[in-house]
């Protein structure tokens, strides 16, 4: 979707297709309510940056007015993780998880899976 602020199309980033999709949603309502064209809203892209990780203290983030990388960007990109995040039991849970594999160095990944791999069992996938 080209506009004059983003002629070359918007970031093909999740966050631009959540909101365009959100914005659809919405037009499609008020068009079922019988509201005119003029009445729909167009879709407006609020940058409001980008961050990624790779690894322990190795981060970087663009925001509009500021992009930096680095240990503190690795600790802006956790906390911001962090505060999006819902509820404020699973912040503890993931934040206590996070203080637990930093201190100890522990990166084991923990998958549960419901499936029985006995031998008998593999070929019932």
């Amino acid at each position: 979707m080209e506009t004059p602020k983003y002629p070359k199309g918007h970031p093909q980033v999740a966050n631009v297709a959540i909101n365009q999709a959100k914005n659809l949603g919405k037009n499609i309502l008020k068009a079922l309510k019988g509201k005119e064209e003029k009445d729909l809203t167009p879709y407006e892209y609020n940058d409001l940056g980008m961050m990624a990780t790779i690894g322990k203290h190795k981060a970087v983030v663009e925001f509009p007015f500021l992009k930096f990388k680095g240990p503190i960007a690795w600790y802006v990109w956790m906390f911001l993780h962090l505060m999006l995040i819902l509820s404020v039991r699973n912040k503890l849970v993931i934040f206590f998880n996070w203080a637990w594999s930093y201190m100890t160095k522990d990166t084991s990944l923990r998958i549960i899976t419901n499936i029985d791999y006995k031998k008998e069992n593999v070929t019932d996938f």
